[in-house]
């Protein structure tokens, strides 16, 4: 009965240190997790904000360069057209290469935020 009784002790203490391992395993786990959904959220909302503000000087700038085309045809409307012109051929180009340009940069960096360490 004692080798018995020593057995199970035993078999209790492996069991309760396994346990432990799967339950500290997991519990970095989900800490890992957390720190890399927050680490990839951070990233689009900085890259959100500098978007915003690239589009507003942007803007401010195609304003300017179609006004000084305007002015130079000595129609503001025309001026207008012909900036809007480029931004039609860029956006073609953009669209046409979309995969090189946007698809694949974004999913490299998310590749790279959720499976390497920094």
């Amino acid at each position: 009965m004692e080798l018995y009784s020593e057995i199970k002790e035993k078999t209790e203490d492996i069991f309760d240190d396994l346990t432990n391992h799967l339950e500290a395993r997991w519990n970095l786990g989900v800490l890992n997790a957390a720190e890399k959904t927050a680490s990839a959220i951070s990233s689009a909302a900085s890259v959100l904000v500098l978007g915003v503000i690239t589009v507003f000087v942007l803007f401010f700038m195609s304003l300017g360069v179609a006004w000084l085309i305007g002015r130079s045809l000595n129609n503001l409307a025309a001026g207008l057209f012909v900036v809007a012109g480029i931004y039609v051929v860029i956006g073609l180009i953009v669209f046409l290469m979309r995969d090189t340009f946007i698809k694949i940069p974004v999913i490299n960096s998310f590749i790279k935020k959720f499976y390497y360490e920094d």
